[in-house]
C-alpha cells in the first residue's frame, strides 16, 4: 500500500430514550492522527457512559481522554513502537484513568460507580494495530476494503444477562480487558457504540453487517472529499428509519486509509 494518509469521519448523538429521560448524550469520542518515527499512527476511541448513572458522560470523556493522551505520550517517547502497546501498558492507562476518575469522584462527592463506561479503542501504525475494549460496542476493520474481508478486532461476546457489561471504572478492569495485536497493515476502522450494535452486527453469522458498514465508509475509501461528512453521518445516525432499531446514544468513527483501487473501480 502506498503512504496514503488517514481520513477519518465521526458522529455521536443522543438516542430517544435519553432525550425521553430529558438527560443528555452520555457517549464520547475521540480521533487523532500522530506523527512518529513510524509513520503516521491513528488513535481513536469511543466511550459509552452507563445510561443509569448520572456522571457517565464524564466518565467517557475521562477515558478518552487519557487513552488519546497516553498513547499519545507514549508514542512520542525514544524507541516506542505501535507494537509495544500491549497488555501491561494497558494497565498502565487504565490504572491512571482511575486514578483519575477516583479524583473526580472525590471533587463532586459521588459514588464511584456513578462515572461508570466502557470503553473500545484502536491506535494503528503502518504495518500494526492494537486494539482495547472493556465492555460492549464494536472495533472493525479491514486489510482491503473487499466484501467480506471486514472483521471483529474483538470477537463480541454474548451477555447471560441483557444490559449487562463490563465498565473501565470497575475493579476488574483488568481482568475484563480484551486486547488484540493485529499484525497487519490495516486500511479501513471502524469503532461504534453499544447503540449502534443492533444494525452494525449480522446475527446469523456474528460478523460486522458488511451491508450496513460498507457503504458509511466509502467516501473516504474513493478519497471523496470529506467536508460536511460528519454532519451528514449525524443526520443519519438521528434518522427516524434508525431510531426504529435503536434508542440509545449512537457513536461511530469511520477511517481510511486507502488510495484509490483499479481493480475494484473505486
Amino acid at each position: 500500500m502506498s503512504d496514503n494518509k488517514w481520513r477519518f469521519a465521526k458522529a455521536s448523538v443522543i438516542g430517544l430514550s435519553h432525550i425521553n429521560q430529558n438527560t443528555i448524550c452520555q457517549d464520547r469520542l475521540a480521533c487523532k492522527i500522530i506523527e512518529t518515527i513510524e509513520g503516521e499512527v491513528l488513535v481513536a476511541v469511543i466511550g459509552d457512559g452507563a445510561g443509569s448513572t448520572s456522571e457517565g458522560q464524564t466518565g467517557a470523556e475521562i477515558a478518552c481522554e487519557t487513552f488519546v493522551g497516553q498513547i499519545t505520550s507514549f508514542l512520542n517517547s525514544p524507541n516506542a513502537s505501535v507494537k509495544s502497546l500491549n497488555e501491561d501498558f494497558a494497565k498502565h492507562w487504565i490504572s491512571h484513568f482511575q486514578r483519575k476518575i477516583e479524583q473526580k469522584a472525590f471533587e463532586k462527592k459521588k459514588e464511584l460507580r456513578e462515572f461508570a463506561t466502557t470503553l473500545v479503542g484502536a491506535v494503528i501504525g503502518k504495518n500494526n494495530a492494537v486494539f482495547y475494549q472493556i465492555g460492549d460496542g464494536g472495533a472493525v476493520f479491514s486489510t482491503s476494503g473487499k466484501p467480506k474481508s471486514y472483521k471483529f478486532a474483538v470477537e463480541p461476546e454474548d451477555s447471560e444477562y441483557v444490559n449487562m457489561t463490563d465498565f473501565i471504572t470497575d475493579e476488574t478492569a483488568f481482568d475484563c480487558l480484551k486486547f488484540n495485536l493485529i499484525e497487519e497493515s490495516v486500511e479501513d476502522l471502524i469503532l461504534f457504540s453499544d447503540g449502534i450494535y443492533t444494525v452494525a452486527v449480522d446475527y446469523r453469522s456474528n460478523q460486522p453487517h458488511e451491508p450496513f458498514l460498507m457503504p458509511m465508509i466509502a467516501p473516504l475509501r474513493n478519497k471523496m472529499e470529506v467536508n460536511g461528512l460528519n454532519e451528514k453521518l449525524e443526520s443519519f445516525l438521528a434518522s427516524p428509519k434508525l431510531n426504529e432499531k435503536t434508542d440509545d446514544d449512537k457513536t461511530i468513527i469511520l477511517a481510511s486509509r486507502a488510495g484509490l483501487s483499479e481493480k475494484t473501480g473505486r
